[in-house]
C-alpha cells in the first residue's frame, strides 16, 4: 500500500468499534503482511503503524530476515510473529529468543509435526506460541481444518497433553483465496470466522473491515465467551433516555443487559425522550424473572423509594409496565398509595412508538 492508503487502513482498524450490550466490541490487533519479502520496506510499513497505533501487531513473513527487520523496529512492544515452519523454525526460535517475543508455529494439516515443534520451543524455553494448524478455506479440505481443531482442543483438554495447551490461530483471510469477488470474499471471510469461532479459535486473521463481515463474527464471539452463569447486567436504578421533561414518560425494565439497552435502543430510535428504571432482576430478563420471583410488585416499589425519583414531580404521574408484566398492575398501583397510574406497555418494546401515538399521554 501507498502510504495514504496505509493510514487510512490502519485508522479504520483502529477506530472501529460496535456497542454492543453494554460492550464496545473492538478489533485488537493489527496484521501487517510482507508482500514484497523486502526488509527494508516491512520494516518502514511496521514503523509508520506503529506511529498511527499503539495496537498490538502480529509480524507476518516466512523469511526470518523480513520478521528480524519488522522486530528492530517493533520488537520492545512484543508483536506476535507468524511464523515458524518446518524450513525456517531454527532462525524464528532464534528471534523469538532474542527478542522475547510470542511465536506462531505454522505446521498445516499435520498434528504430530505441529506438537514435535511446539515441543522443541518449549525445551528452548520459548513457552509464548500459538499454533497454527492449518486453514483451508473450502473443500474437503476445510472438513480436515475443522476436525484439526477438535482434536487439537481434545487433546489438550481431556487428554491433558501439555505439549499442546497453547491457543489456537484460524486463518479465514483465505477466503479472498478462493475468488475475485470482494462481497463473496468477506462472505465467506465471514462464515470461516465463525466457523472456527466455535471449534475452539482463539486468534482470527481476516482481511475485511465492513460491518457485515465483522459485526456478525463479534456478536458470536461475545455470545459465546460470556459465561451464562453471570448475566451480563447494567447498573440498577433510574436511567433517562434523551432529555426527558415533567410531561416525558416513565418506563420500567430488568438490568439484564440485552433486555435493558434493546429497551433503551427501541426508545431512541423512536425519539422518546423517557426515564427509564432499571429493576435489580439479577441479570434476568422480564419473561424469566417475572415467572422466578426476581420481579414483583414489592420490589417494583422499593426500587422507586430508594431512588431520588419523584413521581409528584411529573405532569403525568405514571409507570409503563413491560407487557409481560401486566399482571402487576393492580397490585402496584396500591403499594404506591393509588397516586401512580399504572400503564401496561407492548410485550415487545419494537412497538414503542406505536404505543405512544395510541397511549400518551394517559388520557
Amino acid at each position: 500500500m501507498d502510504e495514504a492508503k496505509l493510514t487510512e487502513r490502519v485508522n479504520k482498524i483502529a477506530n472501529w468499534k460496535k456497542f454492543y450490550i453494554g460492550n464496545w466490541e473492538r478489533v485488537e490487533m493489527i496484521a501487517v503482511r510482507s508482500v514484497t519479502d523486502d526488509p527494508a520496506k516491512f520494516a518502514a510499513c511496521v514503523g509508520k503503524i506503529q506511529s498511527l497505533t499503539n495496537c498490538p501487531l502480529i509480524l507476518c513473513s516466512f523469511n526470518p530476515k523480513v520478521l528480524k527487520s519488522g522486530l528492530d523496529v517493533a520488537g520492545k512492544n512484543r508483536p506476535l510473529i507468524y511464523a515458524a515452519n518446518k524450513d525456517n523454525w531454527k532462525e524464528v526460535a532464534q528471534l523469538a529468543h532474542d527478542y522475547n517475543v510470542p511465536v506462531v508455529l505454522s505446521v498445516p494439516f499435520d498434528l504430530d509435526g505441529l506438537k514435535s515443534m511446539a515441543a522443541t520451543f518449549a525445551g528452548m524455553g520459548i513457552n509464548d506460541l500459538v499454533l497454527d494448524p492449518g486453514t483451508a478455506p473450502n473443500g474437503k479440505m476445510l472438513q480436515q481444518s475443522l476436525l484439526n481443531f477438535i482434536n487439537l482442543r481434545r487433546a489438550a483438554v481431556e487428554e491433558a497433553q501439555r505439549d499442546i495447551c497453547y491457543p489456537v490461530m484460524a486463518l479465514p483471510i483465505n477466503a479472498w483465496l478462493t475468488t475475485k469477488d470482494p462481497v463473496r470474499a468477506a462472505y465467506w471471510e465471514s462464515v470461516l470466522t465463525a466457523t472456527f469461532v466455535v471449534r475452539g479459535g482463539a486468534l482470527m486473521v481476516k482481511h475485511s473491515i465492513e460491518p457485515h463481515s465483522v459485526m456478525p463474527d463479534m456478536h458470536l464471539r461475545f455470545n459465546i465467551y460470556t459465561d451464562p452463569r453471570k448475566p451480563v447486567q447494567v447498573k440498577p436504578g433510574m436511567h433517562t433516555v434523551g432529555s426527558p421533561k415533567p410531561e416525558s414518560p416513565v418506563f420500567l425494565t430488568t438490568n439484564f443487559a440485552l433486555t435493558y439497552y434493546t429497551v433503551e435502543s427501541d426508545l431512541g430510535s423512536n425519539g422518546i425522550d423517557a426515564y427509564l428504571m432499571s429493576l435489580n432482576t439479577d441479570g434476568i430478563g422480564v419473561q424469566a424473572s417475572v415467572a422466578g420471583g426476581q420481579m414483583t410488585p414489592q420490589k417494583i416499589a422499593d426500587a422507586f423509594t430508594e431512588s431520588d425519583f419523584k413521581f409528584e414531580n411529573q405532569k403525568y404521574p405514571a409507570l409503563v409496565l413491560p407487557g409481560m408484566a401486566a399482571k402487576f398492575s393492580g397490585e402496584l398501583e396500591d403499594l404506591l398509595g393509588g397516586k401512580v397510574k399504572i400503564m401496561v406497555g407492548p410485550e415487545d418494546s419494537g412497538r414503542l412508538g406505536e404505543w405512544m401515538k395510541s397511549q400518551w399521554p394517559p388520557k
